[in-house]
């Protein structure tokens, strides 16, 4: 089953579209594509019930690709707003490790070590060389390496 935040109708493009409504305590689900209606108790298996029904009235083995649910708006509503939070979020984590990069980048150019950087950074002396690797071309990967295994072994 997939969560309603990654599987709703602006991500689908299935064969079947399962308009979901809610009824008492539970959900109908309307696939008009099969002129059928079926039900399920939690919102949760609105998914495979619908899938089920497909299964069961085409004898074929869907996918949640196969499938287009239409969630009631105030559903549908929440969960545009839940993955427009989480895409700024991504591009917020992103742009905070292109600062960190950037930043490795600048205090080792000053001269700085990898321990002081990462001290400095709150991260591991590792994740700075990762850092500073992302950001150098190969030339300079190459001899940044030879300097650090000869940093290493003279420690």
């Amino acid at each position: 089953m997939t969560s309603p935040t990654t599987n709703h109708t602006t991500s689908q493009t299935g064969d079947y579209t399962a308009y979901v409504s809610a009824d008492g305590a539970g959900w109908m689900i309307d696939i008009p594509a099969l002129s059928r209606v079926t039900y399920a108790a939690h919102l949760r298996d609105v998914e495979d019930t619908a899938l089920d029904l497909i299964a069961i009235m085409t004898g074929s083995t869907p996918s949640a690709s196969d499938l287009t649910i239409a969630w009631p708006e105030e559903i549908e509503s929440a969960l545009t707003t839940i993955n427009s939070a989480k895409q700024q979020a991504e591009l917020a984590q992103q742009r905070a490790m292109d600062t960190m990069a950037d930043a490795v980048v600048q205090l080792k150019s000053s001269g700085q070590s990898y321990r002081d950087i990462g001290a400095v950074l709150g991260v591991s002396h590792q994740r700075v060389a990762q850092l500073l690797n992302s950001r150098k071309p190969a030339a300079e990967h190459s001899a940044d390496v030879g300097q650090q295994d000869h940093a290493a072994r003279s420690a």
